[in-house]
């Protein structure tokens, strides 16, 4: 192999180990159905009417931004799963968060939760199971 040859290698495999930041996936639709596997995503929903959705992790990190979205009346639901997994939620400050999220060998922040549901607060509730993972909302 010639010199040049061998920094067009290096340079290839330079390029190839940077790691690349993942854009976020930004949607207004009311709901979503989004999954990762091997591989981190970051979702922001800016639904004017958001009721609902479902995201599914397997070995990477998933992050859902609500910060944009405003719920229906009705409140939406999330079914979050998760295997070896995090997942982050992030929701308005004024919104009430109930959570109805199974762990096994793993864990569920539950700090941002609501205690007793405030009269008229938007209200997002969570279902779903982690395994081997965390679910952090905050």
């Amino acid at each position: 192999m010639n010199s040049s040859q061998l920094g067009v290698d290096e340079a290839i495999m330079s390029f190839l180990s940077e790691e690349v930041e993942a854009l976020p996936i930004c949607t207004d639709e009311e709901s979503f159905e989004r999954g990762s596997a091997f591989d981190d995503l970051e979702l922001c929903v800016r639904s004017r009417a958001f009721r609902g959705g479902r995201v599914t992790a397997v070995m990477c990190g998933v992050t859902v931004d609500l910060r944009d979205a405003v719920l229906r009346p009705e409140g939406a639901t999330i079914s979050v799963q998760s295997a070896m997994s995090g997942i982050e939620i992030i929701v308005p400050r004024e919104w009430d968060v109930v959570c109805d999220v199974q762990a096994v060998w793993g864990g569920v922040d539950g700090k941002r939760f609501a205690p007793a549901p405030r009269e008229g607060a938007p209200r997002l509730r969570l279902t779903g199971m982690v395994v081997a993972g965390g679910l952090c909302v905050r």
